[in-house]
């Protein structure tokens, strides 16, 4: 990438679902400075399955502690300007220390959960119960085509596309909407079946019965960068992280008090 990454994963055994969802419902979620981004006039909401096996930091070997762990992503979508990407409306983790890394350096909306899964390769259930608030749950199976379909790239102008090909994270810290940069391969999917028991969790972002499509993909390793303001601060690759952003706002209010004092 362009940029400096910090964070490699591998993800595995990934599943995905999406619910159609009433952009009005979503709008408060969004912070200033993104705009929801729908397609055909729908916005919508993801529930996105994987383990991550293994997890390191750049320069370092993989982490023993964080190995072969199970996350829960639910997602929306948004877009800066042109530039598309996921807006986390929580992630659910029963692993302390991803859920700590992510919150402390990249502001995502990480939450403790219990969770329990149940991979039979071609098929994948998940139950999580959050331990935050009132304890909202989803429960989800997936029945992937496994070996009946082989992958495929999804068209660009199609929905799976849309959802897919996102290579912008979004996050907002001290009110400041932090962008980072993922890496990783092109996407290659297969349909999948996918049905929902307990969805309280879900429901709190407009979702209701069953998804309307749902998705299984490859192993992808993504290589993941430092979070750099979002709003107020044109893309550049020298403006690659928060820290360096902070240092040059400093030079430039001492520049200021210089010119203010001298004059």
């Amino acid at each position: 990438m362009r940029e400096a990454w910090c964070v490699e994963q591998t993800w595995r055994h990934l599943a995905m679902a999406h619910w159609r969802v009433d952009p009005h419902v979503l709008m408060r979620h969004i912070p200033p400075g993104l705009e929801l981004d729908l397609f055909d006039s729908q916005a919508y909401v993801s529930a996105v399955v994987f383990s991550v096996d293994p997890f390191r930091l750049r320069g370092l070997p993989p982490i023993r502690g964080m190995r072969r762990f199970w996350q829960m992503n639910i997602r929306t979508y948004v877009r800066r300007g042109a530039k598309p990407g996921v807006w986390f409306l929580r992630l659910e983790t029963s692993r302390p220390w991803p859920a700590r890394l992510g919150k402390l350096a990249y502001a995502l909306p990480f939450e403790p959960a219990d969770m329990t899964v149940m991979d039979g390769g071609e098929r994948l259930a998940i139950g999580v119960v959050s331990r935050a608030g009132d304890g909202p749950a989803l429960s989800l199976g997936f029945r992937r085509a496994g070996s009946r379909m082989p992958w495929y790239e999804p068209a660009p102008d199609s929905i799976e596309a849309w959802l897919l090909n996102r290579y912008a994270l979004y996050a907002r810290a001290l009110g400041t909407v932090l962008e980072t940069g993922v890496v990783h391969r092109p996407w290659m999917i297969q349909p999948a079946e996918a049905r929902v028991g307990e969805m309280s969790l879900l429901e709190l972002y407009g979702c209701h019965g069953e998804p309307a499509l749902a998705c299984s993909a490859e192993t992808r390793t993504a290589r993941i960068g430092l979070p750099r303001p979002a709003i107020g601060l044109p893309y550049s690759p020298d403006n690659c992280s928060f820290a360096r952003w902070m240092r040059s706002r400093s030079a430039r209010t001492r520049a200021r008090r210089s010119a203010m004092s001298s004059s």
